[in-house]
């Protein structure tokens, strides 16, 4: 039986997590992969009395106790988001079941995680993060949330519009997301937005996108642009590999706040944006799950390393 050091926890299709098991592999670590998606194909047995887990795949068998695992890599939202895709009774229990199941991992309490689902399920609310940037002294931008305008709304103005949680909607057959918006105030004004609540915030001109990518102390920073230029609204909206990846080197006030705030919320790990208008730097939201492969391929960035780095090391900020 296969004795394992360290889990990973994921779905099939994720870059970003097949980097960290092929740096995990180059070191002969002993580790074990667990997809999302592919339940059903494993065996597993949790035994109260041992705090052991067993796994049998493919014929193999792997064995997980609270002593032997070391670190837990987590790339998995905590939030269970429903859309309007009508499931059966059994796809159900199967995707609420298993959703609990990875939660109560949690079990492995003497491991180290990036990110220990309680730390991301804090993490993952906005406004939240906005309050705690904050606190650590960032910059943020001028923020409502709530089904109702502000007095402050002026009709010539431009603002940002964006979901209060990751919008995921279903219809016809077809899954949609929703991105950052920019819209005037007097579209806000026009606009009826008393079903659900909402984040406005001010419009930030003239500002270059920065991704920072925190992975413990190390602060890995790029700027955003396409031919040279920024980006107008939400860079998420353009194709990634379309996209210019220029490390810069943020102030050494900046990193302090950012890793402050990676404390404040128990992260060892995030994806941060910030946007940059003149010298000023505009905490926008920290994913605790947030991507970063397509920074490894295309900007050379060695994140996979980093997190291994991590995770063997037993974590902790120098």
């Amino acid at each position: 039986m296969n004795e394992i050091n360290y889990l990973v926890i994921s779905s099939t299709l994720d870059y970003s997590t097949d980097l960290v098991c092929v740096e995990l592999e180059k070191r002969g670590l002993s580790y074990l992969r667990v997809n999302r998606n592919l339940f059903s194909e494993y065996e597993i047995i949790y035994t109260l009395q041992d705090d052991a887990i067993r796994i049998k795949l493919g014929g193999t068998q792997y064995f997980l106790s609270a002593e032997s695992i070391k670190s837990i890599y987590f790339r998995a939202p905590v939030f269970l988001r429903i859309t309007g895709k009508s499931y059966t009774v059994e796809e159900q229990l199967k995707h609420n079941q298993w959703s609990s199941f990875i939660r109560n991992l949690i079990i492995f309490d003497k491991a180290l995680w990036i990110n220990h689902p309680v730390a991301t399920y804090r993490a993952e609310n906005k406004l939240y993060q906005l309050k705690m940037a904050q606190t650590c002294g960032l910059a943020v931008p001028e923020t409502y949330v709530g089904n109702s305008l502000p007095p402050s709304i002026v009709s010539d103005r431009m603002y940002i519009v964006k979901s209060l949680d990751t919008a995921l909607f279903y219809e016809d057959g077809k899954e949609m997301f929703t991105y950052s918006t920019m819209v005037s105030g007097q579209e806000l004004l026009d606009a009826e937005i008393k079903i659900a609540p909402i984040v406005i915030q001010e419009y930030l001109s003239e500002k270059t996108d920065l991704r920072v990518t925190i992975v413990g102390d190390s602060i890995f920073a790029v700027s955003i642009t396409k031919l040279g230029k920024a980006l107008v609204g939400d860079w998420r909206k353009s194709n990634k590999d379309n996209l210019d990846y220029t490390l810069i080197e943020l102030p050494q006030v900046v990193k302090k706040q950012l890793i402050a705030l990676m404390q404040s919320f128990n992260l060892s790990f995030g994806g941060v944006d910030i946007a940059l208008v003149g010298n000023t730097y505009y905490f926008i939201e920290v994913n605790p799950t947030g991507e970063w492969g397509w920074l490894t391929a295309s900007a050379g960035i060695p994140i996979d390393k980093a997190i291994v780095d991590y995770m063997v090391a037993g974590g902790g900020y120098g």
